[in-house]
């Protein structure tokens, strides 16, 4: 038996939007996921942001502790849970160790604000002073208590 031509074109035309709109579903859960971490990062409870964005308190849960297996600071490398926190930044994500140790020094694009000054250069990406600043205040009140 011979397939039907112009069965199989539509076919593959098919294939081909299922395979783009699987790809772009794919981007659009990274980008909400981290979106969520961001929110949890910069201070927002679990609870504040499964309210915030109407969903249960555990798939946020959920979401936050799966990037910590899967998340790794672009400076040092490690693994979301072989450090204390991640912050993340619109194009980059760093250690609270990393943090504590960065030295500032050649002029660069900083990934975390874009602006071109004296950057920490880590094996992915670049950070400046008052970003690590930022970090270090974010990080510092995300571990004392509330």
């Amino acid at each position: 038996m011979t397939l039907d031509e112009e069965l199989l074109t539509v076919a593959r035309k098919a294939g081909t939007a299922a395979a783009a709109a699987q790809d772009q579903a794919d981007i659009a859960k990274a980008v909400y996921h981290h979106s969520v971490l961001r929110l949890h990062r910069a201070g927002g409870s679990m609870r504040e942001i499964a309210e915030a964005l109407k969903m249960s308190h555990q798939r946020v849960h959920q979401i936050v502790e799966q990037s910590k297996r899967t998340e790794r600071c672009w400076f040092c490398g490690r693994a979301g849970d072989e450090v204390g926190k991640l912050m993340a930044g619109p194009a980059a994500l760093i250690c609270d160790l990393c943090v504590a140790e960065a030295q500032v020094a050649e002029v660069g694009d900083c990934s975390f604000c874009s602006e071109t000054k004296p950057v920490h250069a880590g094996a992915e990406a670049q950070i400046c002073r008052s970003c690590l600043d930022f970090s270090a205040a974010v990080i510092s009140a995300a571990a004392s208590p509330r």
